[in-house]
């Protein structure tokens, strides 16, 4: 009768404690005769290439040699069990950090086992509770002709020309000019005319002193222009300073709208008569309407979800999600043209905290949520978005599949349609009241 065979005795022992949800304590202790033989292998690999004067290459007494780099090999043995014993650690305990461990509370006497525990960040565990049932207000969409008629007349605006006139500017009127900054240290445009310039007088991309400095302009006229510039202006040269411009007028035009016809309608989409371009504009503000209220919607779920659940996130969770914004900004502003500062990401990074706090603690209620209620999204229903996205663009159905299969766009689709499922579920178990158009939803911290 043979005996049983007991199983392999592992030399590294792990255990995990977790005094956060975020947080493992990966406590490890590795056996002397480990680190013994781990050691000795070192020493005699050393020995053979060590040379000292004395003796051949290799010949070197092992003693001797132990004495003279044995703490340096000690060092590399320990470092390399620490590594080790955390793959171990991992693959035992089966943990997805997501830092690099911090070593603690490391000992290694001349006698016993080597002990040390690894701290590591995780993804919390969240089991979300009181979802169903969110109260949720509904605000009444109503989309009415005053709607549709301040969409024509934005229409009407953007295809406006301009009609040289013999008066003085008045607002809105289009003025032709050029412009002579003043030179300043450090400025190598100062003094140099700047040519046919066009501003549209109490335009909002202008600045306030030349809205009210060229009211009452006319053609021929030359005008002294005082320009403050703030203090936290990016250009270097110009920040906090006051500029003087000379502006020398060439034309005044009023604007002159289109006529409101079908003429116009075509011109905006080809082929359509008025009457149809004002209900295909109402059928657009209906949509966007419904879109709004949707985002409203969900933003109710997501507020009471965070407010009803208690997740405690890991600090490298926010600090990479508030980060990822930061070079996002970082981004912008190299597109702009405008510096960064550290002033401003200091500002970004404290004000950003509590948005990346909500989003991060969301995010993770609602994955439990899919979990809890095995809310899933196949292959059948990204085909679907696919050929639906498709519809609405323009695009080539068969293109646009390609392009989402070969790269990341398709894990995005399948995180979307994951996302607004669970949406869907969580709204179809809330208590809805229907609202006014005008009820306001949120408090103004919330928005």
């Amino acid at each position: 009768m043979s005996e049983t065979q007991q199983p392999k005795k592992s030399p590294i022992k792990t255990s995990v404690e977790s005094p956060e949800s975020w947080q493992r304590v990966v406590k490890i202790e590795v056996d002397r005769e480990l680190f013994d033989k781990e050691f000795a292998q070192r020493l005699k690999k050393a020995a053979k290439s060590y040379q000292k004067p004395g003796f051949r290459k290799g010949r070197t007494p092992r003693a001797l040699v132990e004495k003279e780099v044995g703490e340096m090999l000690r060092m590399e043995t320990t470092e390399e069990l620490i590594k080790q014993a955390w793959m171990f650690g991992l693959m035992e305990n089966r943990l997805n950090p997501l830092t690099d461990p911090a070593l603690e509370n490391f000992k290694f006497e001349d006698e016993g086992p080597m002990t040390f525990d690894l701290k590591v960040e995780v993804r919390p565990e969240v089991t979300a509770e009181n979802y169903e049932g969110i109260a949720v207000k509904k605000r009444e969409i109503k989309v009415e002709d005053k709607d549709v008629d301040e969409v024509l007349t934005r229409l009407q605006d953007s295809r406006a020309t301009f009609e040289k006139v013999d008066r003085a500017a008045e607002k809105d009127d289009q003025i032709l000019l050029d412009l002579v900054p003043e030179a300043l240290e450090g400025d190598d445009a100062g003094n140099r005319r700047i040519e046919d310039q066009k501003l549209i007088v109490g335009g909002e991309g202008n600045m306030e002193a030349f809205n009210d400095a060229l009211l009452g302009v006319k053609a021929g006229e030359e005008k002294e222009i005082s320009v403050p510039y703030p203090a936290d202006h990016p250009n270097e040269v110009l920040k906090g300073k006051d500029v003087i411009f000379q502006c020398i007028v060439k034309e005044v035009a009023k604007k002159v709208l289109p006529e409101l016809n079908d003429e116009l309608a075509g011109q905006v989409t080809e082929g359509k008569t008025l009457e149809e371009l004002k209900a295909e504009i109402l059928q657009d503000l209906a949509t966007e309407g419904d879109k709004r209220l949707v985002q409203e919607m969900d933003h109710q779920i997501l507020t009471a979800l965070v407010n009803n659940n208690s997740v405690d996130l890991p600090p490298s969770m926010i600090t990479s999600y508030i980060e990822s914004g930061l070079e996002e900004m970082h981004r912008r502003n190299l597109q702009s043209g405008r510096p960064n500062s550290e002033e401003e990401d200091a500002e970004y990074r404290e004000a950003g905290k509590p948005h990346a706090e909500k989003a991060l603690q969301g995010m993770l209620i609602l994955e439990n949520i899919r979990s809890q209620e095995e809310i899933k999204v196949g292959d059948e229903d990204v085909e679907e978005r696919i050929e639906q996205i498709a519809g609405e663009n323009g695009f080539d159905v068969d293109r646009y599949r390609e392009f989402v299969n070969s790269g990341e766009e398709k894990q995005r689709l399948e995180y979307d349609l994951l996302e607004r499922r669970t949406y869907d579920f969580l709204l179809s178990r809330a208590e809805i009241e229907m609202v006014p158009a005008d009820t306001e939803i949120f408090a103004k911290e919330e928005k």
